[in-house]
């Protein structure tokens, strides 16, 4: 079938195409096609893209016979034209392209001189025509280039094999990009097989072996196209200098390694193997003096050992709180470097909870009776018992922890002392107050939550927690019971507190028997509170009291070791606080019985001959009879004529106690009050993508308008964050940075979506991975 003319070439691939379609008269209604096509070929140079054109036009080979190939011999090839074999079918009306691999147009012209394998095809030239130039010679990619598009391209030996192994993709190259590269060199053809040369750096230095191997057997002219632009840009050869050498450079940083580099610490989980190639290619150090550069992951290591060691020294210094903060600042920058992405830097990562600590114990400790020390606590002295929650959390490994411990140790101990030295010398000046219980009412719409044991710091954790969702918290505090254990704490804040009466032990005792759990719920029930046990969310006409939560527990049976159990308590806590917000509860009151002391080392052991006690708890005791000791009493909540002895400073009458309760300090009797209500619906909010700029596969993005707490994030499908692509990054001033770890996802399409602080899609734009 004849067409129009085609339009002006856009690629070197329809330039070739169409000259092939011309030379068989494909576009030309008046003529008769040629008998055939012959298309000679000496060096070779087309034969990689002939497959390709079979799709287009009808395209026979001459080499081994290989019918279903359309490749066979000379005679063979006769025998198609001539109609003879039923099993290939060319299209009417279209001269066949015969392509002659290794044939030259003066192997044809003499017939009496043509090697006897092509005779059968000499006679074609005469009823056929031969596809060349002008001056008659072979078309070759450069001739394609220059004389029929205009392209120039450079003479020297490096851009005629470039030529070569790129023509493939040279080919599909669009015009104005090849004229605005005229005239084209080795360099430019190269880099279009490996467009991507730093990534190619970077992945072969991580499995050089398995790189070599697979662009052998799948990309040849690729790797050779690699190790072209290595020699040329880079300064080696991964053939013959290998990967320890490269790794040499790179960690040099000079000239091109340096966005090599920048590649490689935009996405460093990647490359899992190249820090090992790195260490091997470590300079040595000819000094002691040398500072640690954060190329070599042996400099951080070492980093990373000094500091263990400036930990684990701390409780020798005359200063450990100044000494600390020293750290900081000497090691404070790791935490940008690139092993610190990696988990290479726990312990730059534990100074920042170990300076917060050094910070807050520096602060001035509160003054006046216990309720402005309990103020002091309130509005930011929790800040230290906090920092060193966190920094227990923070070290993973047995060796990074007890390091973290010492540094815990020297700068909190002694902080935590006078904290309860000044708050016991104020309760024995001004007995704290008598404990009323909370006044929650009978009436409907309040739902009390008691969690056991959730001390002030932990609770403004928990008040941050619920205020990220639309949950609004009013945080507020109150003295616990004393002696501040639960068989005492607990029912005399419950509602059923005006019931109860004094019991041995520390016991409260309500209708003759002692109230245990199940028998405060029961007096809470008579009381018509509805009990809500488990996953029950009642029913928010009437009131309610639940219980959740494990803090407590987990200190008994953890100690030091609780603090990393804290982010999942919070956040279960949190969980419980919602769904029953989501059950239609107005408002649901968060209570306590008591806070707590921890200490890693253990808090130190004062004497009590339990003899002398009913009941001798961690930190208090009840005396017997007319029993006399050497310690500061305060009156029972339940029976104010009854003296509890409690241990002073932070001793306890228990030796290896890590975790208790039930003393006097600051930590144990200033406990919170959280009540919370849902918040406002959100109002509708928008978002403008104003930008999204790929450097290699991370996504810079730029947003404009978006609400605080907006996040973004890439994804396959915009509404399904299952398909994220990329960690979701909360925007900062408008900007984010996402890395796509995924290498095989390079060129996939993906959605950009903004998201509300809810998850909801403000915005989206469509985009390609890698640009």
């Amino acid at each position: 079938m004849k067409s129009s003319p085609s339009a002006a070439p856009a690629t070197p691939w329809d330039a070739l195409r169409e000259a092939l379609r011309a030379a068989s008269g494909y576009n030309r209604a008046d003529v008769a096609p040629p008998a055939a096509v012959l298309w000679t070929d000496k060096e070779r140079r087309w034969e990689g893209i002939v497959t390709r054109l079979r799709g287009d036009l009808p395209v026979l080979t001459l080499g081994p016979y290989a019918p279903d190939a359309l490749t066979g011999p000379a005679i063979w090839l006769r025998c198609v034209i001539a109609g003879t074999l039923p099993e290939v079918e060319l299209p009417a009306g279209d001269a066949p392209i015969l392509y002659l691999p290794g044939v030259g147009r003066a192997d044809l012209r003499a017939v009496e001189d043509c090697p006897r394998e092509l005779q059968p095809l000499a006679e074609l030239q005469y009823r056929g025509v031969l596809f060349t130039q002008k001056n008659a010679r072979d078309w070759t990619p450069a001739a394609l280039l220059q004389n029929k598009l205009g392209v120039g391209v450079s003479e020297d030996a490096a851009t005629r094999e470039a030529l070569a192994r790129s023509l493939p993709k040279l080919l599909d190259e669009p015009l104005a990009s090849l004229e605005g590269r005229s005239p084209l060199n080795a360099a430019y053809l190269d880099e279009l097989l490996r467009p991507d040369p730093e990534r190619g750096i970077l992945l072969w230095l991580d499995d050089p072996e398995g790189q070599r191997t697979r662009a052998a057997t799948v990309d040849p002219g690729g790797w050779a196209a690699f190790r072209a632009i290595c020699r040329s840009r880079y300064g080696f050869d991964p053939d013959t200098d290998g990967d320890v050498t490269a790794a040499g450079l790179l960690g040099k940083r000079e000239g091109p390694w340096e966005a090599v580099w920048r590649r490689f610490a935009e996405a460093p989980t990647r490359y899992p193997n190249l820090p090992g190639v790195l260490d091997r290619a470590r300079p040595h150090k000819t000094t002691l003096f040398e500072s640690s550069a954060a190329y070599w992951p042996g400099d951080n290591r070492e980093e990373e050992n000094r500091l263990r060691a400036s930990l684990l020294g701390l409780p020798n210094e005359t200063f450990p709180r100044e000494a600390l903060l020293a750290l900081e600042a000497e090691h404070g920058e790791r935490r940008g470097w690139v092993w610190a992405e990696l988990g290479r830097a726990p312990l730059a990562h534990a100074l920042l909870p170990l300076a917060a600590l050094a910070r807050a114990v520096g602060e001035p400790h509160g003054t006046g009776d216990p309720a402005e020390l309990a103020e002091h606590h309130a509005s930011g002295g929790w800040k230290a018992d906090r920092a060193a929650l966190e920094a227990l959390a923070s070290a993973v490994s047995t060796e990074d922890s007890r390091a973290v411990q010492a540094a815990v140790e020297a700068v909190y101990r002694p902080w935590l002392e006078e904290c309860a030295r000044r708050f016991q010398e104020a309760v024995a000046a001004t007995s704290l107050p008598s404990l009323e219980p909370i006044a929650y009412g009978p009436e409907g719409g309040l739902c009390l939550l008691f969690t056991d044991g959730l001390r002030y710091d932990v609770a403004q954790r928990l008040a941050e927690t619920l205020e990220e969702g639309t949950a609004h918290v009013e945080r507020d505090w109150r003295f616990s019971a004393l002696p501040g254990v639960t068989a005492t704490a607990k029912p005399a804040l419950s509602p059923a507190g005006p019931l109860l009466s004094p019991g041995k032990d520390f016991d409260a005792v309500a209708n003759g028997s002692r109230v245990t759990a199940d028998g405060l719920r029961r007096l809470l029930t008579d009381a018509g509170y509805q009990v809500l046990k488990g996953e029950e969310v009642g029913s928010p006409d009437g009131s309610a009291w639940t219980e959740f939560g494990d803090l407590d527990a987990t200190g008994h049976r953890r100690g030091w070791k609780m603090a990393l159990d804290v982010e999942r308590s919070v956040r279960d806590l949190a969980e419980r606080i919602l769904e029953l917000l989501e059950a239609g509860w107005p408002e649901v009151r968060v209570v306590t019985d008591h806070g707590w002391l921890l200490l890693p080392y253990g808090l130190p052991k004062v004497e009590l001959p339990q003899h002398l006690t009913v009941v001798r708890k961690g930190r208090c005791a009840r005396l017997k009879g007319d029993s006399s000791v050497d310690a500061q009493a305060v009156p029972w909540t339940l029976d104010p004529e009854v003296r509890v002895v409690v241990a002073p400073g932070i001793r306890a009458y228990e030796a290896g106690k890590e975790y208790e309760h039930g003393g006097l300090s600051p930590q144990e009797c200033v406990v919170p009050v959280l009540t919370v209500t849902a918040g406002a619906p959100a109002t509708a909010a928008t978002a403008t993508i104003a930008e999204i700029r790929w450097t290699g596969l991370r996504c810079r993005v730029r947003v404009e308008d978006a609400p605080e707490g907006a996040r973004v994030d890439l994804r396959s499908r915009a509404a399904d964050p299952s398909t994220s692509i990329a960690p979701a990054k909360t925007l900062k001033g408008g900007a984010a940075s996402l890395p796509v770890a995924d290498d095989s996802r390079e060129f996939e399409a993906a959605i950009l979506v903004v998201l509300d602080p809810d998850g909801r899609v403000l915005a989206q734009r469509l985009t390609t991975v890698g640009g």
